[in-house]
């Protein structure tokens, strides 16, 4: 098992998408004390305090340092108990609503809407009776409504367990000058194989990662994609990531320990 730090930043327009976020995963807490319990987690003292430092430069990303023993005398005060594994999932969740809307070319499949074009032989029966010269504008609309409910999987508040595995595993990664030829749909099959431990003594086994939860947590973690602002899209892109961090998680991984 690696041990791996991922250094989450938030910035004052994040503070709607923390706030749901918090909703989702800490259904049992009382609104009121929700983001009071959070804020000690990210090293503040009150929800106020937290509110104030990154609205004080609402364009800045501010790093976030976790402090897992305050946010437990908080919860412990109030006769709760949080696991540590529910500040992580707030913080991929809102970094997954982050990363998903800055970019629409961001699915559920990956990355590049024209994967989601519809071919003539699934839609036969949305095309059958419809004239020759009207059949584009339908393929358009059901286009646009795959698009439409692709994206929703990425930029809605919903669980998305495998997020932080890729956020883990990313953090592990080195940043080169080149960019490597094996894209994102290499490094999560990489990322699945490894399991991490993270501060807080939160687990993260042998998980599913998505194409779409390798994309997001390199663009989060600062990598550069190669063809972002290109015609050609890619649905799995490249990154600037070094090979030799890659090949220095295999002694952890789980099916070279099978392999041996």
């Amino acid at each position: 098992m690696i041990d791996a730090t991922i250094p989450f930043h938030l910035s004052a327009a994040d503070l709607p998408t923390l706030k749901k976020a918090e909703a989702l995963h800490l259904p049992g807490i009382a609104p009121s004390l929700r983001p009071e319990f959070v804020a000690r987690a990210f090293g503040f003292q009150t929800a106020t305090g937290f509110r104030e430092k990154l609205q004080a430069a609402p364009d800045r990303e501010h790093e976030i340092s976790l402090s897992f023993p305050a946010a437990a005398d908080f919860a412990s005060s109030r006769d709760l108990t949080v696991p540590a594994r529910s500040v992580y999932d707030i913080l991929a969740t809102t970094v997954m609503v982050k990363e998903a809307s800055r970019d629409p070319e961001i699915n559920d499949m990956g990355y590049g809407n024209r994967y989601l074009w519809p071919e003539n032989r699934h839609i036969r029966n949305e095309l059958a009776g419809v004239p020759v010269h009207m059949q584009g504008n339908v393929r358009s609309a059901i286009w646009r409504k795959r698009i439409s409910e692709s994206r929703a999987k990425v930029t809605d508040i919903v669980k998305r367990d495998s997020l932080l595995h890729a956020l883990a595993y990313a953090s592990r990664l080195e940043k080169i000058k080149t960019t490597q030829e094996k894209g994102a749909y290499f490094l999560k099959h990489r990322a699945e194989e490894t399991p991490f431990r993270l501060f807080g003594d939160v687990a993260i086994g042998h998980n599913y990662v998505s194409n779409t939860d390798m994309i997001i947590a390199m663009l989060h973690l600062g990598f550069q994609m190669n063809g972002r602002h290109r015609m050609e899209e890619r649905l799995h892109p490249r990154f600037n990531y070094s090979m030799k961090s890659v090949h220095s998680m295999k002694p952890y991984s789980v099916r070279y320990e099978d392999a041996a």
